[in-house]
């Protein structure tokens, strides 16, 4: 038995050790298959963020359960499968017609979502028998995973599931599944008397998709009576209102709003409203420390002694030098996207705004002069602080010498714009939690401990400090020793605490990162998951409470997983000032000016 155990923890950890490679993966895939939908729908911004499809960084609208494949359970013929579908989606439904039509039951959004991607799914022409072949294959396996995983043992389950055989063979003229033939039988002829109108015409009208629309919304009214009949029974199966929603997430389907649509969004999706405040500080009151005695926040001098930050100093000096970046037109791009315009003083002699008392006597010796009246100047002015956040964990060394080049010339930049600059990092103090661990280790192994480790909080340039006097503690984040492992949300608000203690209008927070938070102890004596939510609850706080601008940068990998507006970058061995260019364009999409 203790072998067993044994085996699975180690089994554990290696999953959770392959996850930011499988999920790096999962990303290019999405990016291939980002691209053939740009080209197939002719909708070139089209894209994949944090699995989910976006146009122009707004939800598609594309929410079929079978259009999400996985690299954990799919091959990459679903990928390519679930592309095509998207792609046909695009080009053939018509969004703002669907939304108006959206029943409001979970059962029913689920149903409607899914019969109108296999409509346009059924409309490919005979010409296309590759992408025929990946929409079947896509289907087919989607459908043999939602089987094995036993959730067709419910009603409920067997019921949608059923549905959703009938409308894919009704529509392609293909058998249904061989293997389930059998179970779905009984459904099928207990549904015939009631759906048997609706189902007749679905391929006749699978051109016309508000005439679909009503034969399906006819299936789907069948559908919920059947549901609340079954909630009305005494029995055990899946039928209360959270196994609905169990049952539906099941499918895949994700319940968040689209653009133009009511509602709340998860903490890990684009959308967190401002009811979700309360919920988000509850749940972060659930997160526990189980010792902070060896924590400690620490400036980069003390870390690193000054001989080799002169000698790292001049390695960074050596790639700043390289650089294609053009900083002082760099700087007028901030200053343009920072700035807010505030009150600096009068123009005087106008010929309209506040009367001025010392120009009225020229009334009488000039009774035509007009020239009485002053304004109020204003100046554009960066009354801003931006601060960024490294993820100094051990994979980031990877990336860390062109990351120290960005920081350096964005803070160039940002103090010619007239914007104040803190660089900070965040890692821990020894590897698999330290002294705390052993700590815990000693005290019997509480279940549910916490964060078992030491934090290590890095001050690389503080708000104050120019970075002309901050050279040498930039020049630190060089140092290889300092990576360690990480706690991404208590370092999120250690640096939100620091920034909401400052006296400019506007605050940006930039966080630098290469992958989900990962701590050894902390993961592996903790419920699945622990830091990653805590990092999204952090994240989602901060986005709600909106007195904080919160962006990330990921480097090989997406962040939209954590952060409302992230931006995925490959940074070259020059930098060229196209990278600096789309850092600005987020913030200047989702930024908002001071007042």
């Amino acid at each position: 038995m203790a072998s067993t155990k044994l085996e699975m923890s180690e089994l554990g950890r290696e999953e959770k050790e392959n996850a930011p490679r499988v999920e790096k993966l999962q990303q290019q895939v999405e990016e291939i298959c980002g691209a053939i939908v740009r080209a197939a729908a002719n909708e070139p911004q089209f894209r994949f963020r944090g699995r989910r499809p976006e146009i122009g960084g707004k939800p598609s609208g594309i929410r079929a359960p079978h259009l999400q494949p996985d690299l954990n359970s799919d091959d990459f013929g679903s990928f390519r499968g679930a592309a095509d579908g998207i792609a046909l989606r695009l080009q053939l439904s018509d969004i703002e017609l669907h939304r108006s039509l959206i029943p409001k039951t979970a059962v029913g959004q689920l149903l409607f979502e899914l019969m109108e991607q296999l409509r346009v799914e059924s409309l490919v022409p005979d010409c296309y028998p590759g992408m025929k072949a990946n929409l079947q294959h896509r289907f087919e396996q989607w459908c043999f995973q939602f089987h094995s995983s036993g959730l067709t043992e419910s009603h409920v389950g067997l019921l949608v599931y059923t549905i959703g055989q009938m409308f894919w063979s009704r529509l392609t003229l293909n058998h249904v599944m061989e293997i389930t033939e059998e179970l779905i039988e009984p459904q099928r002829m207990m549904l015939a008397p009631h759906t048997g109108k609706y189902m007749t015409n679905i391929r006749k009208m699978n051109h016309d998709q508000a005439a679909y629309a009503e034969q399906a919304l006819g299936i789907i009214a069948v559908v919920d009576e059947l549901v609340e009949a079954y909630k009305g029974e005494d029995n055990d199966d899946d039928t209360s209102d959270e196994d609905m929603e169990e049952l539906v997430n099941s499918f895949g389907l994700i319940l968040y709003p689209d653009a133009g649509l009511e509602g709340t969004m998860g903490v890990n999706g684009p959308q967190v409203t401002a009811t979700d405040y309360r919920e988000l500080m509850l749940q972060l009151e659930k997160y526990k420390i189980y010792s902070t005695e060896n924590d400690r926040v620490i400036h980069a001098s003390k870390l690193v002694s000054e001989d080799q930050r002169i000698r790292l100093r001049e390695e960074l000096e050596q790639r700043i030098k390289g650089q294609g970046v053009n900083v002082p037109r760099l700087a007028r791009d901030l200053a343009a996207i920072l700035s807010s315009p505030e009150l600096d003083g009068w123009n005087f002699g106008e010929e309209s705004g506040h009367l001025d008392a010392k120009r009225l006597t020229r009334l009488v010796t000039s009774p035509e002069y007009r020239q009485i009246f002053r304004r109020e100047r204003y100046q554009p002015k960066s009354n801003c602080l931006v601060t960024f956040l490294m993820d100094n964990t051990g994979s980031m060394k990877t990336h860390i010498a062109s990351i120290a080049t960005l920081m350096e010339i964005m803070c160039r930049a940002l103090e010619q714009a007239g914007a104040s600059t803190e660089v900070l990092g965040f890692t821990t103090r020894g590897w698999q939690g330290g002294k705390i661990y052993k700590q815990w280790q000693r005290r019997g192994k509480p279940e549910n401990p916490g964060r078992l480790t030491e934090l290590e909080h890095i001050i690389y340039k503080d708000a104050d400090t120019p970075i002309k006097r901050a050279r040498l503690d930039m020049a630190a984040m060089l140092k290889p020793s300092l990576f360690r492992e990480g706690i991404d949300g208590e370092a999120l608000l250690w640096a939100a605490d620091r920034m909401t203690a400052r006296s400019e209008e506007r605050r940006i927070l930039i966080v630098l990162s290469d992958g989900c938070p990962m701590e050894t102890a902390t993961n592996q004596n903790n419920p699945e998951d622990y830091l990653d939510n805590h990092l999204q609850q952090v994240a989602g706080m901060l986005e709600t409470r909106g007195d904080i601008e919160l962006y990330a940068l990921g480097f090989g990998l997406d962040l939209s997983t954590y952060y409302r507006h992230s931006l995925a970058l490959e940074l070259p061995e020059r930098l060229e000032n196209g990278v600096f260019k789309e850092i600005l364009q987020m913030i200047a999409k989702y930024g908002r000016r001071s007042r």
